[in-house]
């Protein structure tokens, strides 16, 4: 009887699913036996009268890729009398087992690597002519062949051992386990399997994954993806190059314009580099150098700056001001072109000449058709702009006093509403006009005061509302009252009238003599405005000595009271600072002092303090009002009777000016 392991075409396969492996050990004890080719009757003997012997065949079944999938096992049921007494052992049943490739090499069934007992009424076996009948087998998913490699390799053959037999243990009965007992084996046995942590990019590949943490964020793309995505790249460059070329072509044949559209200005009157220049040195800087009130108190631009913002007109006259203000040839100039290299003196010119001619066109047509108050006050902001503007000129000849006398129009028409800028144009208008006496020669009708015409507005009588000296504080009432002296004086020397001074003049110049001592500065005593009202004070009196006395009456010698007072306005001029807000009230002063400087001593401080002046408020009528100073100064040294008169040295020399 052949005693090799056959299997029995007539019995049923039975299979498991991989919860349900039959026991490692046990198959492996099989497969022992049949590479060792140990006779069965032998194993047989050992095993006696124990239950029926199975015979097993070893059956590799492979895909249609010729990939091994399964191991089939099949055992042949024996009956262990046949064995012995000879009788034929292929009636015997058989139980084919059929294992997956990846079976973990743990053995599932017990901790013991047998059967479990379990109660016979949990029992659930068909036997059907000795046929055991095993659950069905599940399908495995993503089956990895490399994994499947890897268990094969781990098992290793082991050769039965030549001692002694060991003592077997009786078949457990009853179903596997479902979720068998771990074993310490099974337990220290790192299992191989598919990891469930595993990246994307791992799994999209199919690698194993190290799970450690990446590099990048950039997800992997599989060669398809990427030559997608570079084929759409291809399409949208390809459609991008046809647009522009198509849109080349269009406007080549003159068929394809782009819309011209221009942001409008955000300041009205401000829209070019240049005028963004005026704009910044006004706010900065111009609008400080007129008043001594302070860049908190600045009428010049907490006043003018809100209408110009409503009013075009205004805002030319005020970018004007500010171009013609500027000295591009001084250190401020140079530094101010050099924070703007994108443009030259040359377009800056032609910027500033543009807004003068728009602010004098606007102020004609205003004049004609406006009313209201804003329009009213914009009106009074261009003139005042327009006398200021006059003082950057090189060669003045008298258009401040065109203006002027606009003003003086123009208030009796029509007064502005707001109280405060009522009193800041009347003193600022007043100032000027009483200071244009110093200068002008009252012929063909040029003198804006009329004689004895000289009254202070009730509203503007308190001190805390001067800003400009001479105005509100009464003191430039002196001033005309002395001018009307002088040009009665001039008047008796055309003619030829000796004397040429009146008993009548002589009396009124002792009333504003009093007047003048009597007079006091608004500001407070240590303030620098308290200083430059006795330097104001000062002044007043030498005109006043200046013009009742001439030369030829005095027989050229100079009297001690004037060469004092000359003396102690020197020392006044000498106590301002280069920066101090005050310097803009100086040049008037320095002016009137310097005509009764007799001495040569007295004319280089005099020199000084104009070039000051100059320094501080970088306007050409500081450079006027010193050409004019040398001369009168040259006739006083050649004992001209002239030196006197130096209103009608300044004509004659063609300076019509404002010494302010």
């Amino acid at each position: 009887m052949d005693q090799s392991c056959t299997l029995s075409e007539r019995e049923p396969e039975t299979s498991w699913s991989p919860t349900t492996t039959p026991g490692s050990d046990h198959i492996e004890d099989i497969i022992r036996q049949i590479r060792t080719r140990t006779p069965i009757s032998i194993i047989s003997a050992r095993r006696q009268m124990r239950e029926p012997r199975r015979r097993l065949r070893i059956e590799k079944r492979r895909g249609s890729g010729a990939t091994k999938m399964f191991e089939t096992y099949k055992f042949s049921v024996m009956d262990s009398r046949a064995s012995i007494d000879g009788s034929d052992a292929s009636s015997s049943s058989a139980l084919t087992v059929i294992t997956s490739a990846t079976s973990s090499c743990t053995d599932p069934w017990s901790s013991s690597g047998g059967f479990v007992e379990e109660e016979e009424d949990d029992v659930n076996w068909n036997e059907e002519d000795d046929v055991v009948v095993v659950p069905k087998l599940e399908p495995i998913d993503d089956v990895d062949m490399a994994d499947l490699s890897d268990v094969k390799e781990s098992i290793t053959p082991e050769t039965p051992s030549t001692g002694s037999t060991p003592a077997t243990t009786k078949r457990p009965r009853g179903r596997p386990r479902k979720h068998p007992k771990p074993t310490p084996e099974s337990t220290a046995k790192v299992a191989k399997g598919r990891s469930k942590t595993g990246c994307i990019t791992c799994r999209k590949r199919k690698k194993k994954c190290d799970e450690a943490k990446p590099s990048s964020k950039t997800i992997w793309k599989s060669g398809k993806e990427k030559a997608e995505e570079g084929m759409v790249t291809m399409t949208c460059q390809s459609r991008a190059d046809e647009l522009i070329a198509s849109t080349a072509r269009l406007r080549r044949a003159g068929s394809y314009t782009l819309p011209k559209i221009q942001l409008p200005a955000l300041i009205n009157g401000v829209e070019t580099e240049g005028d963004r220049m005026f704009f910044q040195h006004y706010i900065t800087r111009l609008s400080l150098i007129f008043t001594v009130e302070g860049e908190q108190n600045s009428a010049f631009k907490n006043m003018l700056l809100p209408i110009a913002l409503q009013h075009t007109g205004l805002m030319h006259s005020i970018l004007a001001l500010s171009s013609k203000h500027i000295d591009y040839r001084s250190p401020y100039g140079r530094d101010f072109l050099q924070q703007h290299p994108g443009i030259d003196v040359k377009t800056l010119e032609e910027r500033s000449q543009f807004h003068h001619d728009e602010a004098v066109k606007e102020l004609v047509r205003q004049e004609k058709s406006g009313d209201s108050n804003v329009v009213t006050a914009a009106t009074y902001g261009q003139i005042l702009c327009l006398v200021l503007q006059t003082l950057s000129d090189a060669n003045p000849n008298g258009q401040h006093r065109f203006h002027l006398q606009h003003y003086q129009r123009l208030i009796q028409e029509s007064p502005p509403e707001d109280g405060d800028f009522l009193k800041f144009i009347h003193e600022f208008f007043q100032y000027h006009i009483c200071a244009d006496e110093l200068i002008a020669l009252p012929q063909f009708g040029t003198r804006l005061l009329a004689p004895d015409e000289w009254e202070l507005p009730n509203t503007v009588l308190q001190p805390a509302t001067v800003c400009l000296l001479g105005i509100s504080d009464s003191l430039f009432l002196y001033m005309s009252k002395v001018t009307n002296i002088r040009n009665k004086i001039r008047e008796n020397m055309e003619q030829g009238i000796d004397p040429v001074i009146d008993y009548t003049s002589l009396y009124r110049a002792a009333e504003i003599d009093a007047g003048i001592r009597e007079w006091t500065p608004a500001w407070p005593e240590g303030d620098s405005r308290d200083l430059a009202g006795l330097l104001y004070k000062q002044m007043m009196w030498v005109y006043l000595w200046r013009t009742i006395y001439p030369p030829k009456t005095t027989n050229w010698k100079p009297d001690q009271r004037i060469t004092k007072a000359v003396d102690d306005g020197l020392t006044l001029l000498n106590a301002f600072g280069p920066r101090d807000p005050s310097q803009t009230l100086i040049l008037a002063p320095a002016f009137v002092i310097g005509c009764a400087a007799f001495e040569p001593a007295q004319r280089d401080p005099i020199r000084k303090a104009i070039g000051t002046v100059k320094a501080y408020m970088e306007y050409k009528n500081s450079d006027t009002a010193l050409e004019v100073l040398e001369e009168v100064w040259r006739l006083m040294d050649a004992k001209d009777e002239k030196s006197w008169d130096w209103q009608r040295i300044a004509h004659d020399m063609g300076m019509d000016f404002l010494a302010t």
